[in-house]
């Protein structure tokens, strides 16, 4: 027997199902390999985060998280990093608020650790030491991207 609070949800309750994760696409560039193995650098990191929800039919929606890491010494190209992580995710019972924060903060904090992980491969293979992104604060980025709505993305 099922109580409140174990199994089912309760009627109305927002429901969320992660159907599948996956990385849609991944590019690591590092052009002056291998001669940039010989050199001491401190490159300059950019870092750029967007997120981009999509929805697909009845209740999922597709939500992309991509991140674009550009290192550089000066104005050369140490390495390039850029992945889409992606995931499918049912959500039932969302009113358009609690949507919209699903999409832009819960879905893309389930998706970084992924992307993270990836990137830091992606290093690991480029013989290059892991980054290690720290956390991201989603719901910030959510803010900010209500406060100038007509940029593109979350950044």
């Amino acid at each position: 027997m099922n109580q409140p609070g174990q199994g089912q949800p309760q009627a109305g309750q927002v429901e969320i199902t992660i159907a599948r994760i996956y990385v849609k696409d991944l590019s690591f560039e590092l052009p002056k390999a291998p001669q940039i193995f010989q050199q001491q650098h401190q490159p300059e990191m950019k870092v750029e985060v967007n997120v981009t929800p999509k929805k697909m039919n009845n209740n999922f929606y597709e939500v992309t998280l991509n991140v674009l890491l550009d290192a550089k010494v000066g104005e050369e190209s140490v390495f390039m990093i850029e992945i889409e992580q992606s995931g499918v995710f049912e959500i039932k019972n969302a009113s358009p608020q609690q949507l919209d924060h699903i999409l832009l903060v819960f879905c893309p904090q389930t998706l970084f650790p992924y992307a993270r992980a990836n990137i830091d491969q992606a290093m690991t293979m480029g013989s290059l030491p892991p980054i290690m992104l720290a956390p991201l604060n989603f719901e910030a980025m959510r803010n900010q991207r209500e406060a100038a709505p007509t940029q593109g993305g979350v950044h």
